[in-house]
């Protein structure tokens, strides 16, 4: 039997190119990116909905290098350690004790 090598579907990003560069910026599809990044498209795309930049062309998403990487680097957090909090006793504890102490002799 002949093995007949299937056409990719153009509208694949596949068939679409890895990097294209407009003026001065390279933008770089989106699972390359990922895949750059060392994540998953889905954890790339969490990016998203905090302002991460990127444009589609032709139904396919890039992102810029240049300006994704220092997305990233501004998504860096710093903070103090926190202090240990004191734990608190639940209604449950305190009707427990209120119990106990309810029963107890008095004398």
């Amino acid at each position: 039997m002949d093995t007949i090598e299937q056409r990719l579907d153009p509208r694949r990003r596949e068939a679409h190119p890895e990097q294209i560069v407009v003026g001065d910026e390279t933008f770089i599809r989106n699972d390359k990116m990922a895949e750059k990044h060392g994540v998953s498209e889905r954890t790339v795309n969490r990016g998203d909905r905090d302002g991460a930049p990127y444009r589609f062309f032709g139904g396919v998403k890039y992102r810029p290098k240049g300006r994704y990487d220092q997305f990233i680097l501004n998504s860096i957090r710093e903070s103090r350690p926190q202090t240990p909090k004191r734990k608190r006793r639940g209604a449950k504890h305190a009707a427990r004790v209120q119990h106990r102490n309810a029963k107890a002799p008095v004398g």
